[in-house]
């Protein structure tokens, strides 16, 4: 199943915690930030839900940066000095073989629905708290369960890599420079490994629900019969209710959330935050 996942912090996320379909939840990067859950009590009506199984997941992924510092002196036109450090660090994240089962909705969320949500009374001063106007909300429409317990190998790695050369000519009248190199070279890796409970949440998938941006959102509205109701008729706003994608995070003005992003296989892409550190 195709489209843009999102990793939880860790993999202890259970079928029966937060990660739920139909959760409604505050922002893509906070899975336990759980506005309303929607099946239990309320008479939201809800799609039913589809499964698949993907045989054989395994995956990786891996960052890397790198820092070099350079200097050069001249002296009185007779020595020269050069120096280099260069400073390097990379992670790598690999998941052994496992198989997914994919749940999501059947059938497309209905304007009733998305309307009855964003008007639910925690979920609506959520919406209305923003600084720049209303707040998405996200709700929890696609989850990938690893059916088994799969192996999690984190490797951290540094490098640092000193460099000194000088040069200048030899006391006396001797019209030949003499030279030196220094070069220095250290490096250091820490290996984690663990291996996960059965049946923990891989990744989610969100549908966002917002009221339309100044710009191209009158080609995008999903259901033009939802609305942000108000006192009064005249102060119904029509609602969107998109998939939550790389360009719809972006969007969200209100929180400003540093994140990574790979692609994963053709068509679907996975969206993580880097570890703090």
């Amino acid at each position: 199943m195709t489209g843009t996942w999102f990793l939880p912090p860790d993999f202890t996320f259970t079928t029966t915690g937060p990660l739920r379909l139909g959760m409604v939840i505050s922002h893509w990067s906070k899975p336990t930030a759980v506005l309303a859950t929607l099946g239990s009590g309320n008479e939201i009506q809800l799609p039913a839900t589809a499964t698949i199984v993907e045989s054989n997941h395994a995956h990786n992924r891996s960052s890397s940066q790198s820092t070099s510092l350079g200097m050069w002196a001249k002296f009185e036109g007779i020595a020269s000095a050069s120096a280099n450090q260069s400073i390097g660090k990379s992670r790598s994240i690999d998941y052994s073989k496992t198989d997914h089962e994919i749940r999501f909705f059947s059938d497309p969320v209905t304007p009733e629905a998305v309307t009855a949500i964003a008007n639910l009374p925690a979920v609506r001063a959520h919406i209305d708290s923003g600084l720049f106007g209303k707040r998405p909300i996200y709700l929890v429409s696609g989850l990938r369960i690893a059916t088994s317990s799969f192996t999690v190998t984190t490797e951290n790695s540094a490098q640092l890599a000193l460099g000194a050369e000088a040069s200048g000519p030899p006391a006396g009248t001797v019209p030949a420079e003499v030279g030196g190199k220094l070069e220095h070279e250290q490096q250091r890796a820490v290996t984690d490994s663990y291996d996960t409970a059965p049946g923990i949440v891989f990744a989610y998938r969100l549908h966002v629900i917002r009221t339309g941006r100044a710009g191209s959102d009158a080609e995008l509205f999903s259901h033009k019969g939802a609305f942000l109701t108000g006192e009064r008729e005249q102060e119904k706003e029509p609602l969107l209710l998109l998939e939550a994608t790389k360009d719809e995070i972006d969007g969200d003005v209100e929180e400003d959330v540093e994140y990574e992003s790979v692609d994963v296989g053709e068509d679907d892409l996975c969206i993580y935050l880097p570890p703090k550190g």
